[in-house]
């Protein structure tokens, strides 16, 4: 095996190892919500039973969550799913706002445990890149994990896209403790360089801005 497919391995499977544990934590919390409403359900239908009035406006409202927690498990599978198409990590095109999504999901929780919220800029239609998808996802997670962490609680970390050329441009804004030696924080030197190296990517910190760049190239291999 040769070195780039050597890290292009490496990295996807930190990909995983480090996704798979949101994930599951984020699923288990959708199903707890689902047991919960589906109990009160149960004790509301067994009080009918015994002639109590059925509250059919909060049996209502019960069937609506569960229903909106069935669709957030139906998207957690979906990016999983779709990750693991991309595990061979050959370049494809994909929507770049739906990978932005995902990762900002998974990592909600994390987020709000330190008081941080994600603000997603709205994007009216889709930005496709041709890119290795799974190296993509492991980077911007990297980057907003990072943010989370050198961001002061009850902020609110921004996310836009732009396009230029062929370059994708993922700006990631509001990030507090961000300083110029920050870059090794994120990521290793030897890492980062080779990662960013197989996505024919950059990487770079505006300080006075407060903002963390991700510059991704097309990929012509």
């Amino acid at each position: 095996m040769d070195r780039d497919n050597t890290i292009i391995c490496r990295e996807t499977l930190q990909y995983f190892k480090t996704m798979l544990p949101s994930f599951s934590h984020e699923a288990k919390n959708v199903l707890a919500v689902i047991n919960e409403n589906a109990g009160l359900m149960t004790d509301y239908i067994l009080m009918a039973q015994k002639g109590k009035t059925l509250d059919l406006e909060r049996l209502s409202s019960l069937s609506t969550n569960i229903r909106k927690q069935v669709a957030r498990f139906n998207t957690l599978i979906t990016d999983v799913h779709q990750a693991a198409h991309g595990i061979d990590n050959n370049p494809q095109t994909v929507c770049l706002v739906q990978h932005v999504r995902q990762v900002s999901e998974l990592l909600s929780t994390k987020a709000a445990m330190q008081s941080v919220q994600f603000h997603v800029s709205a994007m009216e239609e889709p930005m496709l890149i041709h890119t290795r998808p799974v190296l993509l996802l492991h980077i911007m997670w990297v980057c907003l994990n990072y943010a989370i962490q050198a961001s002061e609680q009850g902020r609110h970390v921004g996310l836009s896209l732009e396009k230029k050329g062929e370059n994708a441009l993922v700006l990631m804004s509001g990030i507090d403790k961000l300083k110029p030696e920050s870059i090794t924080t994120i990521m290793p030197d030897a890492q980062r360089n080779s990662l960013l190296s197989a996505l024919n990517a950059e990487l770079a910190i505006h300080e006075n801005e407060k903002t963390l760049l991700l510059k991704i190239g097309k990929h012509h291999a």
